[in-house]
């Protein structure tokens, strides 16, 4: 970062800073603040090691969304997502099969816990539970704050994984228009958003594979981390499968006035996923909207024998399309191929024909088209 970012960036978070101690310190006299939470994301890792990821905030009191909320409480509720009160300096526990990991919330209130096992997990399951517990926070604790995260680890039965996107590959979000991406982020809720018709089965076909493969299921986006749990929820209401969501922070720090662009962003979340699991080849899932292409062709021509196959959702018009297309031929040469589909049944079909999927699972997709 230059030098004169440098110091704009460390000017405007020791501000920031400042300011957010002295509405704690207000808060606390005045007896204000919001009880505190631990909201735990989904951690993933391997049979030796593994990560969680969280933030502590004050609890704003979002309530469940409802399939007849009001545009008011939509909007209400995703005020109080965006408008979260971190909380830095607070001490996590996390315990996990008798292991015990502590780390400090760093300015935005985000911490990091690590696991490790000299003998590998080899509980039969794919997900494992990790207790969590405030142990320490910069304002008087009235009561104990716990919470429950799960964190996945692939079972040996895993032949492929998959890293997708969400907004406009799963989630109908229209983000090339930001207009009509914050008018569905306002005034709809877990409940009421979208899926594309047929993906929720397209993915429960994948994470199957031809018998019960439990392949896991990546989620890389630029959303930010505000909109979690309503993207979790949406998962499990559209009976998507869930898996550890890679987000994007967009709060302010020492050393970063300006956050990471898309590309970057998803060009190292991927290449984690891939370094964590070298040895697990994977697809990938995106659109046509958001530079999804381009940014998977460079990680196909980088990780060439780790890339079975990418599918893109096409919501673009004839010019994109030909780009797309384009990009699409270059990969031929690396014995890639890239499917572009308009719908869950045709990607699904392309599946079927790649070994991925069984031929039986394309009528719960053709179903769930209608």
């Amino acid at each position: 970062m230059s030098n004169w970012r440098s110091v704009l960036a460390r000017t405007t978070a020791n501000v920031e800073d400042r300011f957010d101690q002295l509405k704690a310190q207000l808060s606390q006299r005045l007896g204000l603040g919001e009880p505190l939470m631990i909201q735990a994301y989904y951690g993933y890792g391997t049979p030796h090691a593994v990560t969680i990821k969280g933030r502590v905030l004050e609890n704003e009191g979002i309530r469940e969304a409802g399939d007849h909320d009001s545009i008011w409480q939509n909007m209400l509720n995703t005020y109080r997502r965006i408008e979260s009160d971190e909380v830095p300096g607070a001490q996590v526990q996390g315990t996990l099969y008798g292991r015990i990991a502590t780390a400090v919330t760093d300015e935005e209130g985000y911490f990091d816990l690590h696991f490790t096992f000299a003998e590998p997990l080899t509980r039969n399951t794919p997900w494992h539970t990790v207790e969590l517990t405030l142990l320490d926070a910069p304002r008087t604790l009235d009561k104990p704050v716990t919470a429950v995260g799960q964190i996945l680890v692939p079972p040996k039965t895993a032949v492929f994984g998959v890293i997708s996107d969400i907004d406009d590959t799963i989630l109908q979000s229209q983000a090339t228009s930001y207009l009509q991406a914050a008018r569905l982020l306002f005034l709809k809720n877990a409940r009421t958003r979208l899926p594309f018709a047929g993906v929720a089965a397209f993915y429960r076909a994948l994470q199957h594979g031809i018998s019960n493969q439990n392949n896991p299921i990546f989620y890389v986006s630029s959303s930010p981390w505000n909109v979690y749990t309503l993207l979790t929820d949406f998962f499990e209401y559209q009976k998507i499968p869930q898996g550890p969501l890679f987000l994007k922070d967009y709060g302010i720090t020492s050393d970063q006035l300006f956050t990471s662009g898309h590309r970057k962003h998803k060009l190292e979340q991927i290449e984690t996923i891939l370094k964590t699991y070298p040895k697990l080849p994977f697809i990938l899932i995106g659109d046509s909207g958001q530079k999804d292409p381009e940014i998977y062709a460079e990680i196909a021509e980088t990780y060439p024998k780790r890339i079975k196959a990418i599918y893109i959702r096409d919501v673009t018009g004839d010019k994109r399309d030909r780009e797309v297309e384009k990009i699409a031929v270059s990969l031929e040469s690396l014995g890639i191929e890239m499917i572009i589909s308009t719908d869950s049944l045709t990607a699904g079909a392309y599946a079927v024909g790649q070994n991925l999927i069984s031929p039986e699972a394309l009528t719960p997709i053709k179903d769930n088209q209608l």
